[in-house]
Order: C-alpha cells, then structure tokens, then sequence
C-alpha cells in the first residue's frame, strides 16, 4: 500500500503542477489576446481616419477639377478672361 500511495501522491501533484502550468499559458495567452485586440482598435480607428481623409480628397479633387475653379483661377491668377468677356486695367 505504502507504494500504491506514493504513486498517488506523484500522480496528484504532477497534475497540480499541470494545472497551474496551464493555467498560467492560459492567463499569458488572455492578455496577449487583449493586447492584440487593443493594437486592432487603434488600426481601425486609423483605418477610418484615412478613408475620410481620401474622401476629402476626391471632393477637393473634384472642386479643383471643375470648370467654374478653372475659370476663377485662370482670371485670378493668370490674368485671362472669359468669353465674350471684356478686360479694363484700374490704374
């Protein structure tokens, strides 16, 4: 019997040490889990940062391509008129 309960004995305690070894892989694996799920938030939320920012983009795009913006900045800037326009110098 005295051999029967020392086997016991190993048996419980090497299934303790397995327990609490588990245990411990279970807990790394939950905060690196957390931490991994964090780092995604903060991708997603950059994610979204720059698909709006494209999207302003296209819009200014399309403003500076337009045939009004053109017009402005063609009197604006580079001192050109329309048709059937015009040009008087103030001086």
């Amino acid at each position: 019997m005295d051999s029967k309960a020392k086997v016991i004995k190993i048996i419980t305690v090497s299934a303790v040490i397995l327990i609490f070894l588990l245990a411990i892989s279970l807990t790394m694996n939950l905060v690196k889990l957390a931490n991994a799920n964090s780092a995604k938030n903060k991708l997603e939320q950059q994610i979204a940062k720059v698909d709006a920012q494209i999207e302003q983009n296209s819009k200014d795009i399309a403003e500076l391509e337009s045939s009004e913006y053109l017009d402005w900045f063609a009197r604006e800037y580079l001192n050109m008129k329309g048709r059937d326009e015009k040009a008087f110098d103030v001086k």
